[in-house]
């Protein structure tokens, strides 16, 4: 008989919240590798006790619950978990056929709700799962490889309420796992060889600006400070009844072959070497071969206005490049905003949850 608690089992379940407090059953599975961490946070009591060794039993805490998870190969229909997870703003996609627009355009200058997760992991010991609700993501990465294979992203969640299939005191809602769901056996995978950088003085010379025979790789990096708001409701839970977003940053890091674009005179380098910081708009895109509609082809498009704070030096095989960061900032302009995104892609709002109101 083979040994209960296969790692190829395992599994990761998601669904958008309608509401905070309120988990709901998983809608998709999501190729994801990587565990939650549960931590109860147990704590001995400061006392004297007589003994040189623990004597009292210790308290309970409020949890921490997180989940530092990776996609290996980033897949299209993966990318609205990720920014939905971040921005929220409860955005729904525009159907053309059998495609799914989604697009993200965060407020700056208001907070737009955030869009909370539940999420189901577990392997074949259904004993054992758990079930983490009202889940955000604090942070994540996209990286696109020297080499120009798939992208890969890294995403690190927060959750509000934990709960186990094997737990007497905290047991789940539901039936954990939800049944009947499979990752993508045939996925779209976002590949950098798909992919352009565009960069220019303006939003509008975007178009114009293409920066050719440069990029060797590119990291986004998005985090945000998040205030979690427990209160003294006579609930006799230490579930976490709201999220106060704190602040919000986001930066892009290129790497660059060296070409006239990117150092001397009039380059990039040129911008961040300057007596004053420079408004920079960069813009990535990434067209697929593959339709997610007849001639429409899966993309992901992502803009922002940024100025550079860093440069560094590397190389790449026999030849030198040069790593430029860039810190996106608000722009009131014609901009109007920090970040633009949309991702055309296949799975529609029921596979990802439907919104809340």
């Amino acid at each position: 008989m083979p040994v209960a608690g296969l790692v190829r089992l395992r599994k990761h379940q998601f669904s958008r919240q309608q509401a905070h407090g309120t988990k709901v059953a998983a809608t998709r599975a999501y190729p994801f590798s990587g565990v939650p961490s549960v931590e109860r946070n147990w704590t001995d009591p400061e006392i004297d006790s007589g003994s040189i060794d623990p004597t009292a039993a210790p308290f309970l805490g409020p949890g921490d619950f997180g989940a530092d998870l990776a996609f290996n190969a980033l897949a299209y229909n993966d990318v609205p978990i990720m920014l939905s997870g971040f921005f929220g703003d409860a955005v729904e996609p525009v159907t053309t056929g059998t495609s799914e627009a989604w697009t993200y355009a965060p407020a700056s200058t208001t907070v737009d709700p955030l869009d909370e997760f539940s999420y189901e992991f577990g392997d074949d010991v259904l004993t054992d799962w758990f079930q983490l609700g009202d889940g955000v993501v604090e942070s994540f990465e996209v990286t696109g490889p020297e080499g120009l294979g798939p992208l890969t992203a890294s995403v690190n969640w927060r959750f509000g309420s934990a709960s186990s299939t094997g737990s007497t005191d905290f047991p789940v809602d539901g039936a954990v796992p939800t049944p009947g769901l499979s990752v993508d056996i045939a996925p779209t995978f976002v590949y950098l060889k798909d992919g352009a950088i565009y960069i220019a003085d303006t939003e509008a010379g975007l178009a114009a600006g293409q920066v050719s025979d440069a990029l060797h790789s590119f990291t986004l990096r998005c985090s945000q400070e998040l205030d979690l708001k427990r209160w003294a409701n006579g609930a006799q839970t230490y579930d976490v009844d709201a999220y106060a977003l704190a602040s919000r940053a986001i930066e892009v890091e290129c790497t660059f072959a060296k070409t006239a674009d990117t150092v001397g005179v009039g380059s990039e380098s040129d911008d961040w070497f300057s007596e004053q910081a420079v408004d920079r708009y960069i813009r990535f895109t990434f067209t697929s071969l593959v339709d997610a509609d007849a001639g429409t082809p899966y993309s992901w498009t992502f803009s922002l206005p940024m100025r550079y704070y860093t440069r560094t030096d590397g190389e790449i095989g026999g030849n030198t490049v040069v790593i430029l960061t860039g810190h996106a900032f608000y722009d009131p302009g014609a901009f109007s905003g920090v970040f633009k995104s949309t991702v055309v892609n296949t799975i529609d709002e029921a596979d990802l949850g439907e919104a809340g109101s």
